[in-house]
């Protein structure tokens, strides 16, 4: 009865450790993960797709010859359709089929979605004092590419006659004020940042 005893007791005890081990390891991985979603640029990368999409499809200009805005010309000021007028007559010259162009418009959409929330997520998880000059430039260039590809879209269902009412567009309009929203909570990031330095240096 004793050795019964003593067994059970072992096995007990050694379950109780593989418990505590697993659970350990099951704090950690989620400490690696969110660190990981942290340090992997995922802004900087869906800015990027977004632009390459945008372009390689004509929604913007390849090789604008106009630079875009700073940051602080975007957040104090805003984006103002005449200040992004770039060459993609293309796109709206052989636009002639609207359901075309509401396909290009929901494409389009997407990208500006999934940019605005891998911000959003980012920058909820980034510590205090994560510089995030990097990522703001990135999502100022996409937010100038979406307002760009804005006016672009209105443009081509103008001339196909196609009501601006539409709820693509309307949704895109929509979803690029939210990546703009997100562009400048970055923005107010970076300037507590910059603010907060010399304190620290000091």
């Amino acid at each position: 009865m004793s050795l019964r005893l003593t067994l059970a007791l072992i096995t007990c005890l050694s379950v109780s450790a593989c418990a505590t081990v697993d659970l350990d390891e099951m704090a950690a991985a989620k400490t690696v993960t969110k660190t990981n979603l942290v340090d992997s640029n995922v802004v900087q990368r869906a800015a990027i797709k977004l632009k390459s999409a945008f372009s390689s499809r004509g929604f913007v200009a390849k090789d604008s010859q106009k630079r875009m805005q700073s940051a602080a010309h975007i957040l104090l000021k805003g984006l103002e359709d005449q200040e992004i007028k770039p060459d993609t007559a293309s796109y709206v010259s052989t636009a002639n089929d609207p359901i075309i162009i509401l396909a290009d418009i929901l494409a389009a959409a997407r990208h500006v979605e999934q940019t605005t929330k891998a911000a959003e997520v980012y920058l909820a998880m980034a510590p205090v004092e994560t510089t995030l000059r990097k990522e703001l430039n990135s999502l100022e260039d996409a937010l100038l590419a979406s307002r760009a590809a804005e006016t672009i879209f209105e443009e081509a269902l103008t001339k196909t006659g196609h009501s601006l009412t539409a709820s693509e567009f309307v949704s895109y309009n929509i979803l690029v004020d939210e990546l703009k929203n997100v562009t400048n909570a970055f923005g107010d990031r970076v300037r507590e940042s910059a603010l907060r330095a010399p304190f620290e240096f000091n």
